[in-house]
């Protein structure tokens, strides 16, 4: 099934995989074409963040053990806002849904920064080395209990979690093959002193234990090993990443033919995101404007979309009372998304916060010297730059009267307030809340 490349579906996957694209940027995939623009996305590794890197020196953040979850969440919103190479922030928000850890329980911002630069610098090779350092990660240790684990008392909360949620999924293992996981990882701590991993031979069960049907001397790295060639691994991953770039809930044929891809490159993560960001699914009615923003998401694409020159004061603020706190997800499960994003109240913070980002914004930065002559034009710049937004026709009707209310072009700082004003009413649509 041939895929329409266009304005339309390159800022579609813009949107999915990049937190949104700039005017500039969706002409310019358009130009590639599909593959090309994917693979501009996929290869993140040849294009140079020294611009980020040089922003966030300039902060000097004081993210140690005690610094301040804030900080914390304002070093990560930075890099996802004026990174240049966003699929890497991307699938690094991914996996920190994922692998959830809280800092209301690890009460360590080292240990969470390092856990996200983990997360960052392994989330885009094979999911079984990913899956690897999370396990080493002092943060993941701490959270379920994994650091405390050994041969004579091993806990099961890492090994349960690592089957449940982490890789097989409800109802593709048995209680016994819980057990086994966790005496297989006893051992696997922390060194509280420098906080790196730790492998303690005296607290290792090295006697046999069977696991999926299979008896061996088995270790954590023989768990992963196993538990990452399982069909039913396949589909979990497979079933995630789709969910995460095209659409929830996919058909299991479709879940299947991903899983296929995904376990023939032996658990290689861009080999299965190049998938799925060329398929037809990716681009059908059922993607297309069919998930609801998270509040990071909200942030993040109004930030970048704006093209403001700094983040916006308080967004911690506007993340937390939305719901989704960075670093601080409700459980282990990570946050449940979807429409329960959506809320009176919530709705009430999304305005709010593009109120904020709105009286930062440079209108004449964001039209570039586009010659605009008529109200009606300059709506449709603003709603092709910020989506392209498909409204009905009485909302776009309702936003050229905001603009010219007595139907002439505004001019000076008239233009310039109302068009402050237009950006914030399209960033508090409906439709917007959408992507």
């Amino acid at each position: 099934m041939a895929i329409p490349w266009n304005e339309e579906n390159a800022a579609h996957l813009y949107r999915r995989a990049a937190f949104g694209g700039t005017s500039a940027e969706i002409a310019q995939a358009v130009r590639d074409g599909l593959e090309g623009a994917v693979e501009k996305l996929i290869d993140y590794s040849a294009t140079s963040n020294a611009d980020l890197d040089r922003r966030i020196d300039n902060e000097h953040f004081y993210l140690l053990a005690d610094g301040k979850l804030s900080d914390l969440a304002r070093w990560w919103l930075l890099r996802m806002i004026y990174t240049a190479r966003p699929l890497e922030e991307r699938m690094t928000l991914l996996w920190h849904d994922h692998f959830a850890t809280a800092y209301t329980k690890v009460l360590h911002i080292g240990w969470l920064k390092g856990e996200n630069e983990t997360l960052r610098s392994q989330g885009f090779g094979t999911f079984r080395s990913l899956i690897t350092a999370v396990a080493q990660d002092p943060a993941m240790q701490y959270w379920l209990d994994q650091y405390i684990s050994t041969r004579t008392n091993p806990n099961e909360n890492f090994g349960r979690e690592f089957l449940e949620l982490f890789t097989l999924g409800v109802g593709n293992y048995a209680e016994s093959d819980v057990l086994a996981t966790a005496k297989s990882f006893t051992g696997w701590s922390t060194n509280g002193t420098t906080s790196t991993f730790l492998f303690n031979p005296d607290e290792h069960d090295f006697g046999p234990k069977t696991f999926l049907g299979r008896t061996g001397n088995w270790d954590g790295n023989d768990i992963i090993r196993m538990t990452c060639s399982e069909l039913a691994h396949g589909r979990r991953i497979a079933a995630k990443v789709f969910s995460y770039f095209a659409y929830d809930n996919p058909e299991p044929e479709v879940v299947d033919r991903f899983a296929r891809i995904y376990l023939d490159a032996d658990t290689f993560l861009p080999a299965l995101v190049r998938a799925i960001l060329t398929s037809p699914e990716m681009y059908s009615p059922t993607a297309l404007w069919g998930k609801v923003k998270s509040p990071i998401d909200h942030a993040v694409m109004a930030s970048r979309q704006l093209l403001l020159t700094e983040d916006v004061p308080a967004t911690f603020n506007y993340l937390t009372q939305g719901g989704q706190t960075p670093f601080d997800p409700p459980d282990v499960s990570g946050w449940p998304g979807g429409v329960s994003w959506i809320s009176p109240g919530a709705l009430l913070n999304r305005m709010n916060f593009a109120d904020a980002a709105t009286r930062a914004f440079d209108p004449a930065r964001f039209t570039n010297g586009e010659t605009v002559a008529t109200p009606e034009a300059m709506v449709d710049v603003y709603l092709r730059r910020l989506g392209p937004v498909p409204v009905p026709a009485e909302t776009r009707a309702t936003l050229i009267h905001y603009f010219a209310p007595d139907g002439g072009m505004p001019s000076g700082q008239t233009s310039m307030t109302r068009q402050r004003g237009l950006a914030r009413l399209i960033l508090s649509l409906p439709e917007w809340q959408m992507f």
